[in-house]
């Protein structure tokens, strides 16, 4: 144990390329204040203003009989392999003990006895502001907590089912390497510029409470490998673990992949939260160390909100349909909308079952209905409710307008779809749709303008329609409908009227935009680009046959747009994604289908996209296969999968110019998907909302909007609005209804909720 010098606190945020102090207005200082020279006490803060004192500085005041202080103060512990340490904090008010009641600002750093002082820590490491408050002074110190684990092995557990082990893929943990192999990955390692990372990527931001990714990456392969070290380290936290080949792992296969511990995933990110994590790896081959490679991790500050529904195609949830397979055998598999929510190692069935196929599908962005296209016959659609048990499904009576319809934020309206895209049978003009009945309703100011809307969305605020401008007379301004053109236009959702069509995007040659998305903030859309159909198929905005894309974004003030390299796969012009047989030369140009979530989470916002990258050793075979009935999955991982990337909320143009105009960081794949199917065009949307009463974690979860503390049930309810400010995640109408935040600055009102307008 030790401490720190100096008095007083300031909490201060550090992030990639930021150090951001705030604080609250400044207090009354009642002696062992920052410099005052007057004890050892901390930041005291005196609330009635009373009893005797002398001015000092500007406006302070100093008790005559004394200062109120705590000991001891700013003190440092070290959790050696998670044995708990104790700290008895003591209050004096001059040289009398005070009986003062203690809490501690971050309880996942440690507990604190009310009456005692006591302290105990927790699971995390990070810093806590320790205060003893008598009622008419407080006092405050800080306690720092760091975290020192090391392992030596460890027992393969967790499952291994559809979404691979550990939702991730691979063999597992390994046991515990030779004490030769360990000599050896403490020793000095040999260089090998055969080593290299396969995945994850360098300056992948991560939310917190994911599941563990699984590392992958190349070694000399004729240099079979015996063992790994693997390092993770953070300010307040730090790991070393040891590990030999999985048991899992078979005989003649290459050891060129492991996951990282779920139990120190969590711990180690929960660490860091809003700082970065270093990972490094040593191996151990042939008798000698070989490495070590590096990369650094930047840790959100909050974990991802809400569920992921998403298509399957080949999923083993449901089997609704029999083909003659690769092999010439009949094979049955299924199509099927799939959820996938929480810690949570596989997915969940939604719509479809052994009977139905249900797979295109649209959601909502409060997470309430869900419409989905009929697989055996596409002109028709039903809807599921999301917010309710089972999601009874309603069909609808009208066919021909619903598929991939775009719905409004709270899903009681729709824009109809009318893009010839692959698998849609549209064949009404795009307009605007009441979806209980799915009958057309009366509205102003989009007929006029186009008859083909393709691929429509709402922002988040329902103001705003989003689409790829197929077909329609346009205006002076814009020009008439070709496929090349993105355009926004506002709506009133009172009046039905839509108008201010604005051309964001206008694309060039034989490329074509499409599937755009709004950011959180309403004011930027994320949308795919074509780039490719190097197969001549001619399907409009196709993922499949020799279609290419890549992620954009738009900026509708300054209705300028651009690609998003780095969740691409690019950083500064060059391509950073492996490369690798079987078409792998080009996967920064497999990205498709992108949808942003609603709700701003640690600073940033995520968008979930559809790509046929390889994800690191796992899932290498060629990006084009992924249908079932022409060639053998069942066996081997597609890359059709689903990945999510982090994007930056800039506060203004200039920052967004430092970034190489490009908000987004390069992008992890999405846990729990079924490894051995094609997964695509995920919706990233709140849970179905909890009743008042119920137990929460945050607002995001309530339907009413807010979770607060309850002292009777002595847990965190869903209830009305807070009688004083609104926390992260809680509703809000405008940035003055959010409370400040205690170590990352003032909350802002995005999309709602409150929000944490930048990293940090």
């Amino acid at each position: 144990m030790s401490k720190r010098p100096g008095g007083g606190f300031v909490v201060c945020v550090l992030s990639l390329a930021l150090c951001a102090c705030s604080s609250s207005p400044k207090p009354v200082l009642l002696g062992g204040g920052a410099g005052s020279g007057k004890g050892d006490g901390g930041l005291v803060q005196r609330f009635d203003g009373s009893g005797p004192g002398v001015v000092v500085d500007a406006g302070n005041t100093v008790p005559v009989s004394g200062s109120f202080t705590i000991t001891p103060k700013d003190t440092v512990i070290d959790v050696v392999n998670g044995k708990a340490q104790t700290v008895d904090f003591k209050a004096k008010l001059g040289t009398v003990a005070a009986s003062p009641v203690w809490s501690i600002s971050r309880a996942e750093i440690g507990t604190i006895d009310p009456s005692t002082g006591h302290f105990v820590t927790g699971k995390v490491g990070g810093t806590a502001i320790v205060t003893a408050d008598t009622g008419k002074y407080k006092v405050s110190t800080t306690i720092t907590v760091i975290f020192i684990v090391s392992q030596n092995g460890a027992a393969a557990t967790g499952s291994c089912a559809a979404g691979g082990c550990g939702g991730v893929g691979g063999e597992g943990t390994g046991p515990a390497p030779s004490a030769a192999a360990h000599k050896a990955l403490d020793g000095t390692p040999t260089s090998n510029a055969m080593l290299k990372w396969l995945y994850p990527y360098d300056q992948t931001v991560w939310p917190l409470g994911l599941l563990a990714p699984l590392l992958q990456w190349d070694f000399d392969p004729s240099m079979p490998a015996d063992a790994i070290k693997l390092e993770l380290k953070s300010q307040y936290y730090s790991y070393t673990g040891y590990f030999g080949r999985p048991a899992k792992l078979a005989a003649a296969a290459p050891f060129v992949r492991h996951p990282i511990p779920q139990d120190i995933w969590d711990a180690a990110t929960r660490s860091a939260a809003r700082s970065v994590v270093k990972v490094k790896l040593t191996v151990f081959a042939g008798g000698k160390a070989y490495g070590a490679i590096q990369e650094t991790w930047p840790i959100a500050g909050a974990s991802l909100k809400g569920t992921v529904y998403y298509q399957s195609y080949g999923t083993n949830l449901a089997k609704n349909y029999t083909s003659d397979g690769p092999m010439g055998t009949p094979i049955t598999f299924g199509g099927a909308t799939l959820a996938i929510s929480g810690s949570s190692t596989t997915p969940t069935l939604v719509a479809g079952d052994n009977s139905n196929c249900r797979v295109c599908h649209t959601v909502s962005a409060d997470g309430s209905r869900m419409i989905v296209q009929h697989g055996d016959n596409y002109p028709s659609s039903s809807s599921y409710a999301l917010n309710t048990a089972g999601y009874p499904e309603t069909p609808y009576t009208q066919d021909g307008v619903m598929g991939w319809a775009g719905l409004s934020p709270d899903g009681t309206l729709a824009l109809g779809n009318d893009g010839p895209l692959s698998g849609n049978a549209n064949s009404v003009n795009s307009t605007l749709l009441d979806t209980t009945t799915g009958m057309t309703v009366a509205s102003t100011g989009l007929t006029t303008f186009v008859t083909k809307a393709a691929t429509p969305a709402f922002s988040p605020d329902g103001t705003q329609v989003a689409f790829a401008f197929y077909a329609g007379p346009g205006d002076a301004t814009i020009g008439a409908g070709d496929k090349r053109k993105l355009v926004v236009m506002d709506f009133a959702v009172k009046t039905k009227t839509f108008s201010k069509p604005q051309l964001a995007f206008q694309a060039t040659g034989s490329m074509m935009p499409g599937w755009p998305t709004f950011m959180p903030t309403g004011d930027r859309l994320v949308f795919q680009l074509e780039t490719a159909d190097t197969q001549n198929t001619g399907e409009y905005l196709a993922t499949r046959n020799g279609h290419r894309g890549e992620l954009w974004w738009a900026d509708l003030k300054a209705l300028k747009a651009y690609p998003l390299d780095r969740a691409n796969g690019k950083l500064n012009g060059a391509v950073y994604l492996p490369t690798g047989a079987n078409g792998h030369d080009v996967d920064n140009e497999q990205q498709f289908e992108p949808t942003v979530s609603p709700i701003v989470s640690g600073g940033y916002a995520w968008v979930v996209f559809t790509s046929r990258r390889m994800y690191g050793n796992v899932a290498t075979i060629d990006p084009t296969w992924s249908d079932p009935r022409d060639h053998d999955l069942s066996q081997t991982p597609t890359p059709k999968k689903l990945w999510v990337a982090a994007l930056d909320i800039p506060a203004d143009t200039a920052e967004l110019k430092t970034q190489g105009n490009d908000p987004s960081h390069p992008a992890f794949y999405l846990p729990a998907q079924e490894l051995l199917a094609g997964n695509s065009r995920g919706f990233w949307v709140p849970e179905p909302c909890r009743a008042d009463g119920k137990a929460c974690d945050s607002g995001d979860q309530c339907c009413n909007g807010y979770c607060a503390a309850d002292a009777k049930l002595k847990k965190n309810v869903c209830g009305g609005k807070p009688p004083t400010c609104a926390q992260e995640f809680d509703r809000c109408t405008k940035t003055a209804d959010c409370c400040a935040g205690q170590t990352v600055g003032t909350l802002v009102c995005i999309a709602g909720r409150c929000a944490v307008p930048v990293p940090g």
